[in-house]
């Protein structure tokens, strides 16, 4: 039987559409972002805040993996989630056990102990606490644990001294009244919330408090895997300039950890490649990532060495060793078979998806805005402290701008605007730092007329 000119043109029409179809679901079931759920609490931390800010950022770069928040109480319940495989991923502090089917992906910060006390009382060490009443400031589960821990390695116990645990807004009544005569705590100096402590403790201008020196050496390494020396930089709290040299302490990493396993070959082989993807955008994006979130800019990679600590999960492994496979290698047999048949819907789509892409965030607007903060804030202050802290801010607001003005290269007329409001919120500063001069004369001139 011979089919007319027309049945064969609907036939070959079937079949091109037939293809197209089966070409639009294999791009879409392909393309489609992997979604991994990470564990992360509590919801106002500043891990939280990192992830969340990540995420937007996978989002608009089109990225191959997504993260779906799981909001927990504390670090030690992320852990415990992904111990039950709960979730993918999970934040958890290396001092707390990690779950023998998980590995690191990458190192967020490292908590460091920081031991401060009244100048008054000549502190230096660690070791000088033995009698002493110590104030634990703890902000999870696993400080109290790991302090223990750490007098122990010195040898003394919790009843070698009067410790008690310490609320954040009763430091600066307990150091000055003597009730308490070293403030502990863990997290990293840049932490806002650190400082606000550290600076809370009793102390005059000429006197700031001391941050104590801890330093135990190899045996940290015996008998504590999780923790390792550290050091808390020169004026790490500029406000007081402490410490006025290096100090050193100890430092226990807050790591991103996720689930070594998967169900099925292929499933194994996506997941692994979705945490290559993972690990690639975060430690590539961590500069980018911390202009949102400043404390993203301590973000680091793991140790992939043989002898490392903790084991690194291969995806992330496959990144760092530049070993990765990606997802062409993955579907290559797919991949051609599409591009075969469906050449031209790949464009198509391609097009159509550049056209849907979301713009970034615009870094220059939110660098204004913080111009702004630092403007209204050195006009409502009272404070005379706040002028040199409010002018360091302003001095890394103008090199970040810089930065960002060279990188696009903008032209005179773009950046007018920016020199304004920088302008503008140096004489703000300038008139703070004169308003506090003026408080401290008008005084001072009274006195000498008294006399």
């Amino acid at each position: 039987m011979k089919l007319s000119l027309s049945r064969w043109v609907l036939l070959i029409a079937a079949a091109l559409i037939a293809v197209a179809t089966a070409a639009l679901a294999a791009y879409m079931m392909f393309s489609r972002p992997v979604h991994l759920r990470v564990a992360v609490g509590p919801k106002d931390s500043v891990d939280a805040a990192i992830l969340t800010a990540f995420d937007r950022l996978l989002e608009s770069n089109r990225a191959g993996v997504r993260l779906d928040l799981v909001t927990t109480d504390d670090l030690h319940q992320n852990n415990l989630l992904l111990g039950k495989r709960d979730v993918d991923l999970a934040v958890v502090r290396l001092d707390d056990p990690l779950p023998t089917s998980a590995a690191l992906i990458a190192l967020l910060r490292t908590n460091v102990v920081i031991a401060v006390a009244p100048a008054r009382l000549k502190l230096e060490n660690f070791a000088d606490l033995k009698g002493k009443r110590v104030g634990l400031v703890s902000r999870s589960p696993l400080d109290e644990p790991s302090f223990i821990k750490l007098l122990d390695v010195f040898g003394m116990k919790p009843a070698d001294m009067k410790l008690s645990v310490l609320k954040p807004e009763d430091v600066a009544a307990a150091t000055r009244s003597g009730r308490i005569d070293c403030v502990v705590l863990f997290g990293v100096p840049a932490d806002p919330e650190i400082s606000k402590v550290v600076y809370a403790v009793d102390g005059k201008k000429k006197e700031p408090p001391t941050i104590l020196s801890i330093d135990i050496g190899d045996f940290l390494k015996e008998n504590s895997p999780a923790a390792s020396s550290a050091t808390i930089a020169k004026h790490a709290f500029p406000r007081r300039l402490i410490p006025d040299d290096e100090v050193e302490t100890v430092g226990v990493p807050t790591a991103l950890a996720a689930d070594k396993k998967s169900t099925g070959p292929l499933r194994e082989r996506i997941y692994n490649n979705a945490i290559t993807e993972l690990t690639r955008e975060l430690l590539q994006r961590r500069s980018e990532l911390s202009r949102k979130v400043s404390l993203a800019s301590l973000i680091a990679a793991p140790d992939v060495e043989k002898n490392a600590r903790f084991p690194v999960h291969p995806g992330a492994a496959a990144y760092l060793d530049d070993t990765d496979t990606t997802w062409f290698t993955l579907f290559s047999d797919q991949i051609w078979n599409v591009m075969l048949v469906g050449g031209m819907l790949s464009s198509i789509f391609a097009a159509a998806a550049g056209y849907f892409r979301r713009e970034h965030a615009d870094a220059m607007r939110e660098l204004l805005g913080r111009l702004q903060s630092i403007t209204e804030r050195a006009r409502s202050s009272t404070d005379p402290d706040d002028a040199d802290a409010l002018s360091q801010e302003l001095s890394t607001i103008v090199i970040e701008l810089a930065v960002l003005g060279y990188e696009r290269r903008s032209s005179y007329e773009q950046f007018a605007p920016v020199q304004l409001a920088c302008e503008n919120a140096r004489d703000a500063v300038e008139a703070l730092r004169a308003r506090s001069r003026k408080d401290t004369a008008v005084p001072r001139a009274a006195a000498e007329r008294a006399a």
